[in-house]
């Protein structure tokens, strides 16, 4: 990687901070290909939208046939900070060659139980990160749904399809509902 074709801070990768090894601090210091900046710049969706061709690559806990994603908290619990997802997928959306995507496994173990992170509703308490509205592609192991257009019963159909098999039943039992609503 080069980054000699971002359209702005060309030929450097820029960060907010770095964690990790004494050899990646040796590698940082005074490398002239790592610009440091402050977060109100770098988190800035109109500078993030002069990257060519960006592509915006988040997480997520949860995500609801809506498409409204979870990525900070559980059950209400703040386990994370917010971050830069919102400014990424806002300057993803500024730019027409941007894509923007959020990606987490479709189940987890809580309890010892395996249970969907594509799930019908939001549980009572869930703090939405982000809006279904500024959702684009939802991806899972099983595939990517591309919500960008789609009517509540698409968007739910197409995040059905990509939740594990186990579930799809029970979730296009919600999804039928959202549909007729």
């Amino acid at each position: 990687m080069t980054n000699d074709r971002k359209g702005i801070f060309d030929g450097v990768s820029v960060t907010t901070f770095a964690l990790g090894t004494a050899d990646l601090y040796a590698f940082l210091d005074g490398n002239p290909e790592v610009a440091f900046l402050d977060v109100a710049t770098v988190n800035d969706p109109s500078v993030i939208s002069r990257n060519a061709n960006f592509l915006s690559i988040n997480g997520a806990l949860s995500v609801d046939l809506y498409g409204q994603i979870v990525a900070d908290s559980i059950g209400g619990r703040q386990i994370s900070g917010v971050g830069g997802q919102e400014d990424f997928i806002a300057g993803a959306e500024l730019h027409l060659d941007a894509h923007s995507l959020v990606c987490l496994r479709s189940t987890a173990q809580v309890g010892g139980d395996r249970v969907s992170r594509i799930v019908g509703l939001l549980p009572e308490g869930s703090v939405v990160s982000t809006p279904r509205h500024h959702t684009g592609v939802v991806v899972t192991e099983w595939g990517a749904a591309e919500l960008t257009g789609l009517t509540v019963r698409e968007r739910a159909q197409a995040l059905v399809e990509v939740a594990h098999p186990d579930f799809r039943p029970e979730l296009r039992v919600v999804a039928d509902r959202l549909g007729r609503a």
